[in-house]
Order: C-alpha cells, then structure tokens, then sequence
C-alpha cells in the first residue's frame, strides 16, 4: 500500500509539473534594460474559446536571438472583460525575480488590457521557486507540522502568510490585493519527490518539504 500511495504522489507530482502553449502571431517588441519583450497576439480558433475568451497576448524575454525560459500569458474573458495571467517556465526562478518581471511587462500588458480588471495569478508550484519554498514550508511547519489540512484551512494560512504580504506589496500600484488561492490536489511533497519535477537541479538548499499541487499556485485577486 505504501508503496503504491508513493506511486501515485510521483505521477501527480508529475503532472504538475507540465504546461501547454498556444500558437501565436508576432506582434510588437518593448526594450527593457538588456533584453527585449516579445508581445505575440495568440490565436483564439479552438471551439472552446469562441464567445469564451475575447483575446489574449502572450509575452516573451528575449536576449539577442534566444528566448528566456520565462513568458507570461494573459488572457480575457468575453463576459466581463476580466483577464487572468499565466506564468510558465520551465526551470526554477526565484519567486521575487517573478513578481519583478511581471511588473516590467505590466506596461505593455497595459496597451491590450485594462489592469483594473486584472482578477488572477497562476504560477507554478512552490518547488519551483526557492525563495517562496524556503518561507511557507517554515512558516507551515510552525504551525501544522507536517500534518496535511484542507484547502479551506490552507487558504486561511496562506491569506496570513509571508506569500500575501509579499504579494500585496506588489500589487498596490495596481489598486489590487489577495481575496483567494487555489492548490487543486493539493498534498505536501517530500526532498526525494522534487526531482521529478526538476531533474538535474541541486536540492541543497531547498527545505525538506514543500507544497504540491496539480496545476500549480491559483491567485484570485480583487480591488482593494
């Protein structure tokens, strides 16, 4: 049994890991100190996005003809007008560097949305940035152990964390803060689970457990 409850942690693990992109049509380029950001204008021709979504624009870091491994993803809902950001990477990042980033394409985002409609933030998991790994797997610990809780007490935690005033601080240009997060299965991941999400990374220091989730780290955000 344990065995195969060990198996089943793996392949989660595994899927949370993973991201799919969309085709896109280049569009304009905005310089940024030294490197140069790539907004493209995604194709919406699947059936499920007709009157669905009305747009989204992807944007990507380039230095001198090489992508970075980092792009952002937004993407508006026809109903409302509101729109989401996605964050994909493949490798880890710190957490700070993440939100730093966003905030330099905030500008360019600006040219294709409205940031007063902003309602969402998906990032990877927690793995996959040290510095936020380091800080909730403490502030965790301290308080539930290694004990796992449901997504209502992990919500409860997290709105109280380091993760939200980080987050809030952030956003308060934009007139934003923190309402909700979302971890969709989430579960606690041990050392030896990491490197099936990040093979070939040094796990020195990283902390002993962090948080898994199938589909990363859901941010719901409103006005302040």
């Amino acid at each position: 049994m344990t065995k195969i409850i060990i198996s089943l942690i793996f392949v989660v693990a595994a899927i949370g890991c993973g991201q799919n992109a969309k085709k896109q049509t280049k569009g304009n380029i905005q310089q940024l100190q030294d490197t140069v950001i790539v907004k493209q204008k995604n194709v919406l021709n699947q059936s499920f996005d007709v009157g669905f979504y009305s747009k989204s624009y992807s944007y990507y870091w380039l230095a001198g003809n090489d992508t970075l491994d980092f792009n952002l993803n937004a993407l508006e809902y026809e109903k409302d007008t509101t729109f989401s950001l996605d964050i994909h990477h493949k490798e880890p990042i710190l957490f700070a560097t993440v939100l730093e980033k966003i905030a330099e394409c905030f500008p360019l985002i600006e040219e294709d949305f409205n940031l007063s409609k902003l309602t969402s933030f998906n990032f990877k998991e927690p793995v996959f940035y040290l510095d936020l790994a380091q800080k909730l797997s403490s502030e965790y610990e301290q308080k539930f152990g290694r004990k796992e809780i449901s997504q209502k007490e992990l919500n409860r935690f997290l709105l109280q964390s380091s993760l939200t005033s980080q987050l809030n601080h952030f956003l308060n240009p934009t007139g934003k803060k923190v309402k909700y997060y979302g971890l969709e299965k989430f579960h606690l991941i041990n050392k030896e689970i990491y490197k099936y999400c990040l093979p070939n990374v040094d796990f020195t220091a990283y902390p002993e457990f962090t948080f898994g989730a199938l589909t990363g780290v859901f941010v719901q955000v409103e006005n302040k």
